[in-house]
């Protein structure tokens, strides 16, 4: 050994030899591969240009969905719209002349939203009754009275006496009234959806300075896909950001080198744009669940570099060159991070079995922003790590003696250990079932958002926000005016009034009964489905003919006459609440009336279903991911048993993460689904680079506790560093509004930090157990 020169590192000795020759490689070209970076990074900067926005919350379902078909389909037999949805909340009653004055022209208001086709309010409620021999059908509200020509009380006797209007137009306590507003948008929808959602905020506003006694609410379909709208940005502009200065400031305080800090940032940042401009390229238009993936990146790209900076800052303590100490971290890191960069991205590839388009996505986006990352870090650093001045200080780490102490009492305790472990495994899986799924796109946004603050207080004073609807047929040779087939209708109707959470019930048959009734002089006793289908037909023909245009019974009745759409509207209903009436209503269709029994439809139903169905077609992306990951940690080990030691600390922080989560939180949605398969790539890291090391020493003829100690004092820093960077990362997606990236962030912050508990506890105790 050359005197004067620090003895060499036995791990680097052991370096395989084309291992060698890339580390070499891309350290003395280094400006070369910075050139490959810059233009690698231009050329997927331009995907930045096709980057848009999605309002649909259709998006997360695939083309083949059954439970989106069913709905295409009946919208297809029905007239079909988007909507806008009013509520004016009068804590004094709402049938004064003053408010149903501004009712009246609000309702008129409201037709000049662009792309309106019909709009239902009390106001314009086609009310029918009998003068002597003549049918009179006319508005509930007359259009030429001023406030002190109206019959306030008749208004108010009429609309509180219809089933047809309570807890859909007006509030059983008569307090709450509201406006439907029903709009064709053209095929491309998407922009128009934000400037019909502008105009109706905007007549929200207006409506609410003219009338401050009055609480206005505004939410519908329209204002939802507005929102979703505003709840990509909001992450966009917000948390990724805020995920950028957290990630870099936590880089500078674990690293203590200001160059190293300067090549994390650059490679950080450069991940990031990268899979922006990957998804323009492909044309993803993002959506919430979308939106964070760049955060996702920033966080394990950074985490990809901690290894390889810490390694050069320990060679330049060590007396070593830049160039030399750059050599030796790539040497020494560059096996272990290709392999976790690898696994990582599998494990995100894997999202490709989810039933759901947007989760798909997500783990595409993540998996090529990591593989960018990865080829940044081999890329950028170099140049960094020899040219870039520096400005060394004392990190806030763990000291090294504190680590090995660590792993000492890891291997000395393992007894007690692996009992802890054991026992607090089987307290987790007790809190499996506590576990229940809540997929409601309402529920997705939090009360942050004026759009769900509104739909939770038209819940409160007016009716539910989600629709249940069933296409309910005739038999042949009858039509929906045929009396039996109207008690069926009937029937169902009064049974699902019956359940709880229903609120509302809009069927044909009330609307023929009170025809009916019209029809025999306004006498309570001719409120019935009449005996004839003629008699029931007439009545429909003589109430259709007496309507305004933009009133018909389209949304109730399809063309042929032999279908009828009935809808059952829920108020404070979970998915699982969803799913269960579904169920039920279908069940007891097929039990009591199997000639009309059908499915029930909704977006509701739809993702309700999509969680269920989507949590098995991840079984299969785990044991995938499972199977693969775990292969390559045997190939690169060259080791069967070690590889099947290191299974034990990957698979246990899922279970323990999902335990606590049951325990303590119990609600779950469709992100939380994705979250097992997508950290089993991440949790194997820390994995990795303890083996690799610790198998290197094993092999140098180190014992089990000096090899293990060796290993944390040379990786365990950087393990807690990253750790800490991706748990931060997660942490921040917390603070979203939208409610899958709260459940993904949260769920998979849990799992990682318990990742690193079981690397450095538990999985030392399991190597000095096996004897390996």
């Amino acid at each position: 050994m050359t005197p004067g020169r620090p003895p060499p590192d036995r791990i680097t000795e052991r370096v395989h030899p084309l291992t060698r020759r890339i580390a070499r490689a891309l350290v003395r070209h280094d400006l070369a591969a910075l050139a490959v970076a810059v233009a690698l990074l231009a050329f997927l900067c331009l995907g930045l240009r096709d980057l848009t926005l999605s309002s649909d919350n259709r998006n997360f379902f695939a083309g083949g969905n059954p439970e989106i078909s069913a709905l295409l389909r009946m919208e297809d037999s029905y007239s079909n719209a988007d909507s806008v949805v009013f509520a004016l909340i009068d804590e004094t009653g709402a049938f004064t002349p003053e408010t149903l004055t501004l009712l009246r022209e609000f309702t008129e208001d409201a037709w000049h939203l662009p792309f309106t086709v019909r709009v239902d309010s009390l106001a314009n409620f086609q009310h029918s009754h009998a003068e002597g021999d003549e049918i009179i059908v006319e508005e509930l509200i007359p259009p030429d009275a001023g406030p002190a020509d109206l019959d306030t009380e008749r208004i108010r006797r009429i609309a509180l006496g219809s089933p047809e209007l309570v807890n859909r137009l007006v509030s059983e306590d008569g307090r709450a009234v509201g406006i439907y507003v029903n709009l064709i948008l053209p095929d491309d929808g998407g922009t128009h959806i934000a400037d019909v959602g502008h105009l109706a905020q905007q007549m929200k506003a207006r409506w609410q300075a003219r009338a401050p006694h009055l609480d206005i609410l505004l939410s519908g379909g329209v204002i939802a896909g507005m929102t979703f709208n505003e709840a990509t940005r909001r992450d966009l502009v917000t948390l990724i950001p805020i995920a950028f200065v957290v990630v870099t400031t936590l880089m500078i305080v674990g690293l203590g080198t200001i160059a190293g800090w300067l090549g994390t940032a650059i490679v950080t940042f450069g991940g990031t744009v990268a899979t922006m401009g990957f998804a323009g390229w492909l044309g993803i238009a993002l959506i919430p669940a979308t939106a964070t993936s760049p955060l996702a990146v920033m966080v394990l790209v950074a985490a990809s570099c901690v290894h390889l900076v810490l390694t050069w800052t320990r060679g330049l303590a060590a007396g070593k060159t830049r160039a030399d100490a750059a050599v030796a971290a790539y040497e020494e890191n560059l096996g272990a991070v290709a392999v976790t960069n690898i696994t990582t991205a599998i494990g995100f590839l894997c999202l490709n079995f989810s039933e759901s388009p947007p989760l798909t996505e997500m783990g595409n986006i993540i998996a090529f922003g990591i593989v960018v990352g990865w080829l940044l870090t081999s890329l950028v650093l170099p140049a960094i790590m020899r040219r870039c001045p520096d400005f060394r200080f004392r990190p806030l780490r763990v000291p090294p003696g504190w680590l090995e102490r660590l792993a000492d009492a890891a291997t000395r305790r393992r007894g007690t250990i692996l009992l802890v472990f054991a026992l607090g495994g089987a307290v987790a899986l007790t809190g499996f079932p506590q576990i229940r799924f809540d997929d409601n796109a309402l529920r997705y946004f939090d009360e942050s958002f004026e759009f769900r603050r509104d739909s939770d207080s038209i819940e409160r004073h007016l009716t539910g926000m989600e629709t249940v609807q069933f296409s309910l047929a005739s038999q042949p040779g009858e039509t929906v005016f045929s009396p039996e087939f109207l008690h069926r209708v009937e029937r169902f109707a009064d049974w699902l009034e019956t359940q709880e959470k229903v609120v509302y019930v809009g069927s044909l048959t009330d609307v023929i009964k009170r025809l009916n009734r019209t029809l025999a002089g306004d006498r309570p006793d001719g409120y019935r489905i009449a005996d004839s289908r003629e008699a029931n037909a007439q009545a429909m023909m003589l109430y259709e003919l007496a309507l305004p245009a933009g009133q018909d019974m389209n949304q109730m009745i399809d063309i042929d006459r032999t279908q009828t759409r009935l809808i059952a509207v829920l108020a404070d209903a979970s998915g699982q609440d969803i799913l269960e009436f579904s169920h039920a209503a279908e069940s007891w269709m097929e039990e009591n009336t199997p000639e009309i029994a059908t499915e029930a439809v909704s977006v509701g139903v739809a993702f309700a279903e999509l969680s269920a169905r989507n949590n098995r077609a991840m079984l299969w992306g785990m044991l995938t991911v499972l199977v693969l990951v775990s292969g390559i940690l045997m190939l690169t080990l060259r080791d069967l048993r070690l590889g099947a030691i290191s299974l034990v600390p990957n698979i246990l922080p899922a279970i323990l993460g999902f335990g606590l989560w049951g325990w303590f939180w119990q609600e779950m949605n469709l992100g939380s689904t994705v979250v097992t398969t997508m950290t089993f790539g991440i949790v194997v890291d820390d994995t990795v680079h303890i083996l690799m090391h610790y198998q290197r020493a094993r092999r140098h003829g180190d014992t089990i506790e000096a090899a293990m100690r060796d290993t944390f004092r040379k990786v365990g820093t950087a393990l807690m560093v990253t750790t800490i960077a991706i748990v931060s990362g997660f942490v921040i997606m917390t603070f979203s509004g939208f409610a899958i990236n709260k459940h993904v962030g949260g769920l998979s912050a849990i799992v990682v930090s318990l990742a690193l508990l079981t690397d450095m506890v538990l999985l030392p105790a399991v190597l000095k157990k096996a004897g390996k």
